[in-house]
């Protein structure tokens, strides 16, 4: 589905974007796809919203480290 996305970015104004706090195994994928979309010109604008799911369970990373390990601080510098 990833492939299909690009077809949607023109006139965002808006990105959600959900992690799985509790799947630390695929945190850095997960980064990964976060600074791809940001790197597109259709997406330059567009406000960001990063939801750290599934807080509720238990070993859960905490937001800090979902902040931490997606890179989130290094955005405002790229934008």
């Amino acid at each position: 589905i990833r492939p299909l996305w690009r077809h949607y970015y023109r006139n965002t104004q808006a990105l959600i974007f959900v992690v799985d706090s509790h799947n630390k195994r695929r945190i850095y994928q997960a980064r990964n796809e976060l600074h791809r979309l940001l790197h597109e010109d259709e997406l330059r604008d567009a406000t960001i919203l990063v939801f750290a799911n599934k807080q509720d369970l238990p070993n859960a990373m905490r937001v800090s480290d979902v902040a931490d390990k997606l890179k989130l601080h290094s955005i405002s510098q790229h934008r």
